[in-house]
């Protein structure tokens, strides 16, 4: 069956939610790359999972702007069904995602009866700007390997007049704990290492401790 194996494998922490402090209110989390190929899909993912398994909050992912992306996992969990492919949104893990949502569609998503929303705003900062600054958190994706550190840079240098901007949090995934702080310092701001996850449906321990720092 397809995505038999991701649909069957729950978060292994799932059975600890009682222990969790709910966030009080509704949360909107806005993801963006500082360039294409960043992984901001990957980790929006891996977020909403722990919103909705950890915390055991009503989430939804909202895939900004025509992507596609979505619609490929959908492809993976369900199959190609006639019909079912056609639909909006669809749900993996108690996650709802919401397919290629145009901008005059976001505040509708945002404004139903979710505890937490999680914005995929691709790696257009110009297109997903308004959006990204109306979120309570504002995560950042980007990469520090030689011929892709020049693009956090500049995404820092054009986007330094914002106001509050340097409370924007900014992670990168296949990095050293070395390199990581070694970049905070270097352009200051708060940096963390996404933990290796090669499936964002089943969160590791490394990761739920990365969450609980950032949200």
């Amino acid at each position: 069956m397809k995505g038999s194996i991701r649909m069957q494998k729950a978060p292994i922490l799932r059975k600890r939610l009682s222990k969790i402090e709910a966030h009080q209110g509704k949360l909107v989390i806005g993801i963006l790359g500082t360039h294409k190929g960043a992984g901001v899909t990957h980790m929006g993912i891996l977020l909403a999972n722990y919103l909705s398994e950890w915390l055991g909050r009503k989430t939804a992912f909202v895939e900004c702007y025509p992507q596609k992306d979505i619609q490929y996992i959908q492809y993976y969990v369900y199959g190609r069904i006639e019909g079912k492919e056609d639909k909006e949104y669809f749900s993996v893990h108690r996650v709802t995602y919401h397919k290629s949502v145009k901008e005059q569609e976001v505040a509708e998503i945002v404004g139903n009866d979710y505890d937490c929303v999680v914005l995929d705003l691709g790696t257009d900062f110009i297109k997903g700007k308004n959006e990204f600054l109306r979120c309570d958190r504002r995560i950042v994706v980007s990469s520090l390997t030689i011929w892709k550190k020049q693009e956090l840079e500049k995404f820092i240098m054009n986007t330094c007049h914002i106001k509050y901007s340097d409370q924007w949090t900014y992670v990168i995934p296949f990095v050293q704990s070395k390199d990581i702080k070694r970049a905070a310092k270097e352009l200051h701001r708060e940096i963390y290492k996404i933990p290796y996850e090669p499936d964002p449906f089943a969160l590791s321990t490394d990761t739920i401790q990365l969450f609980q720092k950032l949200i």
